[in-house]
């Protein structure tokens, strides 16, 4: 029987109400012309003819006596767990990401597989959307890329239809793979307490981080839940606000290249430089930099949510674009020294209880909690290339993710092709009018191109002598990232139907 790591059992013991634990895809296809009034039908039926695997075909077991733990559904309903919807007129994107956010905030059903499917119409153009909703104690963000690759073809040629629930052939959980949590923790404690070896133990790391609050260490992880700015504060609540964007991931590798940063670290940069002009709209001016958390997939991972969840200051507020890129760079490789420098085990553990703390001051009844950072962002990977479903090019795979406790706004971006797509998530208390911050990120990134590039066009200026000076010649405006920015709206109620009857498989 299949085990729990750490940080799924987690994830199902501190679930509430307001913090579920749902992520999930939301996309968009954009069915050929021929058949499209009957492609949503169509694709529900050949979906409906695949069967779960791992880990979809999973569903909790909670004994009365030892650890919960994961069992195999021997005899799924699958057509239970897939629902059809149809968008009233005139089915624009603000409906469906409107009633997306209404389906994500509610907890799924423990006693049944954890997960069910949307299959949406009514949009305008014709086109569908598909929104697949999943605990997140069974699945982490690297494995859901995995399953959303699985699911989706190559070709426009390839019209074989395939379904989010099918097995993932390199994150399958066999009885005896994983050792249990009891198991893990007694290892882990055991080691701790146990060896000087141990040297970057969950101690080792607090430690560490004492050292660097008292000016004692020169490098090294902030202490946990200091040094926080009152910024995207709020009440705990399970209604939730969703707005996208996107950044051109080529423009951003050019560039990255040409000064020594990652793609994640220009995603980061851009993020700081938008909040920092948000808060300024909101009236808000922090005084010192965002404290953001970041998810991180460890290495030779066999399994369910192997990450480590690690925090670390973004730039201050008087820092330049080249300063803030700088100081990024720089607390990104620190935290990847640390997780190089710990076992799997020990950044696991530390990850829960950090982020397990504010969970359980919320369940306490302190709906405005502890704070462990300002906002959480994610970067799990993505497609390079396009993607077809049913013959359907896939215009949007967007991610909806969690919003845990100890934050108000979740940043999760997914690659598709020469696109990052950006997705926010929060508490509408939290973060008003989050479509500006998401146009704010889609406008950053020239920012950080313009504010870099102003002392080396000095440098040059004062170089070229003043009596042979050049006339100035024109510069080509440089293209604008291709970007859009959309935010939930009210939606009208729209038409549900019943789930497609499952046909007779052969």
């Amino acid at each position: 029987m299949p085990a729990l790591s750490i940080i799924d059992l987690a994830m199902f013991v501190l679930e509430t109400p307001e913090r579920p634990f749902n992520i999930g895809p939301l996309i968009l296809l954009d069915p050929p012309a021929r058949g499209r009034a009957t492609f949503a039908d169509r694709l529900v039926a050949g979906m409906l003819k695949r069967p779960p695997g791992v880990p979809f075909n999973y569903k909790l077991r909670v004994p009365m006596l030892g650890m919960p733990s994961l069992e195999i559904d021997a005899d799924p309903d699958i057509a239970s767990h897939v629902h059809r919807i149809t968008l009233a007129a005139p089915g624009d994107f603000g409906q469906l990401s409107a009633k997306v956010c209404e389906l994500h905030e509610t907890r799924l059903d423990r006693s049944r597989l954890l997960w069910d499917l949307y299959v949406i119409d009514g949009l305008e153009g014709g086109k569908v959307a598909l929104y697949g909703k999943t605990h997140h104690g069974i699945i982490d963000g690297r494995g859901f890329v995995q399953a959303i690759s699985n699911w989706l073809a190559l070709s426009d040629t390839d019209r074989s239809v395939r379904a989010m629930w099918e097995a993932l052939p390199t994150r399958a959980r066999e009885d005896g793979v994983r050792a249990s949590v009891g198991q893990r923790l007694t290892k882990l404690l055991g080691g701790v307490k146990g060896t000087a070896s141990s040297a970057v133990g969950v101690y080792g790391m607090l430690g560490q981080q004492w050292l660097k609050a008292l000016g004692l260490g020169a490098k090294g992880m902030s202490l946990p839940f200091t040094g926080i700015p009152r910024a995207l504060r709020g009440r705990a609540s399970s209604k939730r606000s969703f707005a996208f964007t996107t950044l051109p991931i080529r423009d951003m590798k050019a560039f990255g290249k040409a000064h020594g940063a990652t793609l994640n670290d220009l995603l980061l940069v851009c993020l700081d430089i938008a909040l920092a002009r948000y808060l300024r709209d909101q009236g808000q001016k922090p005084g010192k930099a965002l404290v953001t958390a970041m998810p991180i997939a460890l290495a030779n991972a066999d399994g369910g949510n192997q990450i480590a969840v690690l925090q670390f200051p973004l730039g201050a507020p008087e820092l330049s674009a080249r300063e803030r890129l700088d100081a990024i760079h720089a607390e990104t490789e620190t935290i990847k020294s640390v997780i190089n420098k710990s076992t799997n085990d020990t950044v696991m553990l530390y990850t829960t209880l950090v982020h397990g703390l504010p969970a359980l001051v919320e369940k306490a009844g302190l709906k405005r909690g502890l704070s462990v950072s300002n906002l959480m962002v994610s970067n799990p990977f993505g497609f390079p290339e396009k993607r077809y479903l049913m013959g359907a090019p896939v215009e949007m795979v967007l991610p909806i993710s969690v919003v845990p406790a100890g934050q108000l706004l979740n940043v999760t971006a997914v690659s598709l092709g020469e696109r990052l797509q950006i997705g926010f998530l929060a508490m509408p208390e939290a973060v008003p009018d989050i479509e500006k911050l998401a146009r704010y990120t889609s406008e950053a990134f020239d920012d950080l191109v313009r504010d870099i590039a102003k002392p080396a066009v000095k440098e040059q200026a004062q170089e070229a002598p003043a009596a042979e000076a050049a006339p100035k010649r024109p510069r080509a405006p440089r293209k604008a990232p291709e970007g859009r920015v959309v935010a939930a709206k009210k939606a009208a109620r729209p038409r549900a139907r019943r789930p497609a009857k499952q046909p007779a498989t052969s």
